[in-house]
């Protein structure tokens, strides 16, 4: 089995989704001066490679603490859609791989856009789904919709009417993947484990593809 990291580092110089402060990461203690190393961390919970919860736009949502740890790991199949800048992915794009999103239980959707990470580019001009298309994924009993991009609505976007789509049906959205070029085409694992944030709208995760780990037995849902 091959390990494929798909997380964007957190630091104090990163791209954060327009209007939102950036992390703070002081040094708070010193082997110097305490013995020891540590940082104090301050961040918005939906910083660099993150998961949105339902909570995060559906009134009575649930948080990601509320649900199965199960949630968070699947098989997971690539659309890739890099090369459609500007373009929606209608359901008729998304009917051509049917077949494959049928045994998935994740969507990665692949726009090329983590190659502006850093730079204005990557705030405008990725494919997103068209509302359509994310309810014909939202009634497939997916478990979540991963996407290279800030967002998967565009940042202009005052409805959210694609995370709307997801997460009312409880999925969850992994936003600012990276490393997606490296992944088959022939379907992988992904795991996305959320911090164990009480009442959580969202946070970062540590987002990885597991390559030929094959077919697990069926997990428990807790």
């Amino acid at each position: 089995m091959r390990l494929i990291d798909l997380t964007h580092a957190i630091h104090e110089d990163m791209p954060v989704y327009p209007g939102t402060e950036k992390p703070k990461l002081p040094i708070g203690c010193t082997l110097q001066e305490h013995g020891f190393l540590e940082r104090k961390l301050t961040m918005f919970s939906h910083t660099g490679t993150h998961m949105d919860a339902p909570a995060h736009l559906i009134e009575g949502g649930a948080y990601l603490d509320g649900l199965p740890i199960t949630q968070f790991f699947g098989k997971a199949v690539l659309i890739d859609v890099a090369g459609w800048a500007g373009r929606r992915i209608m359901t008729a794009d998304l009917l051509e791989h049917a077949s494959r999103i049928a045994v998935a239980e994740f969507v990665i959707l692949r726009t090329g856009w983590s190659r502006y990470w850093g730079a204005d580019a990557y705030f405008e001009g990725f494919p997103v789904l068209d509302p359509g298309a994310a309810q014909w994924l939202a009634a497939g009993g997916l478990k979540g919709v991963g996407v290279d991009a800030i967002s998967v609505d565009p940042t202009d976007s005052t409805g959210y009417e694609v995370h709307k789509a997801l997460l009312g049906n409880g999925m969850v959205i992994i936003e600012n993947l990276t490393n997606l070029e490296a992944l088959p085409a022939d379907g992988f694992h992904v795991s996305c484990f959320p911090l164990a944030i009480r009442d959580a709208d969202g946070s970062p995760v540590r987002a990885v593809a597991h390559v030929g780990l094959g077919c697990p037995a069926a997990l428990p849902q807790e």
